[in-house]
């Protein structure tokens, strides 16, 4: 998994500046916080004022009406968080309450498929990084939570982020950014000849245009096809690390087939069986052949 390059719309850039300065304000931060921690999802104004502490009823209102229809919202009953400011007032906890940002690489007790050196995993400024020391291949490098790292060891913290991956990869498949939620579309792409082995796939969001690049093996990790075979294996892919599975990371398994139209057949070997996917250049699964 590659870090994800977000690309900037720059015909948005008002309208981001004009949402980020509402929250330049210590008493409109507390009025989303307050409607946060609040045990109703609506909150009368006179209790949402009371709790925020504002004398000035009329400050107050105005405060309100400049947070409404980007972060709140308004009913009968009173004011509740519109999905912006829940994610606003989660954004903050996340890089408030973190005590540590990083830490020191150490060994896994994993080891490369390539050459066969232990892996080294490390938490650097808020990536995971999973990489082999010895040949240099880069498993993962990806950003994460650093709110993950309160009350857990190394090893947690690894299993944590293996499953958080699966599930964000998970999304990215079915269409769903990440980051702001907008529509994904997945494109193959490989050399320019049948001879070049070397595919990605690209899920690129169309509305902030960040894209996550995965490979064939990491895209289709949780197809059902490829969970059945493997579990009938005795290989379960929610417990097992995603860094020990060849078929995610290594070429040898990956076959391109055409080129115009892309087709490309990803082989999964268990013991004396095979799985294969046949893939094309829009990412899906044309076919799954057991052997």
């Amino acid at each position: 998994m590659k870090r994800d390059e977000p690309a900037t719309d720059w015909t948005t850039e008002s309208r981001l500046e004009e949402a980020f300065s509402l929250l330049a304000n210590e008493t409109r931060v507390k009025i989303l916080f307050a409607l946060y921690e609040a045990s109703d999802r609506l909150v009368p104004f006179s209790a949402l004022n009371e709790h925020v502490g504002l004398s000035d009823s009329g400050q107050f209102n105005y405060h309100l009406k400049q947070l409404t229809g980007t972060f709140i919202y308004r009913a009968e009953e009173g004011y509740g968080l519109l999905f912006s400011g829940m994610a606003v007032c989660r954004s903050m906890l996340a890089a408030l309450d973190a005590d540590q940002r990083s830490v020191a690489p150490f060994s896994l007790d994993s080891d490369c498929y390539n050459c066969g050196a232990t892996l080294v995993a490390e938490y650097d400024h808020e990536y995971v990084v999973i990489r082999c020391p010895n040949c240099g291949i880069s498993f993962h490098d990806f950003p994460f939570p650093p709110g993950t790292l309160a009350g857990r060891d190394r090893e947690e913290l690894l299993s944590i982020y293996d499953g958080w991956m699966r599930s964000q990869t998970a999304l990215a498949v079915d269409g769903l950014c990440m980051w702001c939620f907008g529509r994904r579309h997945a494109e193959l792409r490989a050399g320019e000849t049948p001879a070049d082995p070397e595919v990605e796939i690209v899920h690129t969001c169309e509305r902030c245009s960040a894209d996550m690049t995965t490979t064939v093996g990491e895209t289709f990790q949780n197809h059902p096809a490829v969970v059945a075979f493997l579990y009938d294996h005795g290989i379960d892919v929610s417990e097992t690390p995603s860094w020990e599975l060849p078929f995610l990371w290594s070429d040898e398994f990956l076959t391109v087939e055409e080129t115009d139209p892309w087709r490309v057949s990803l082989r999964i070997p268990v013991d004396d069986a095979t799985l294969t996917l046949t893939i094309d250049g829009e990412a899906n699964v044309l076919d799954a052949t057991r052997e």
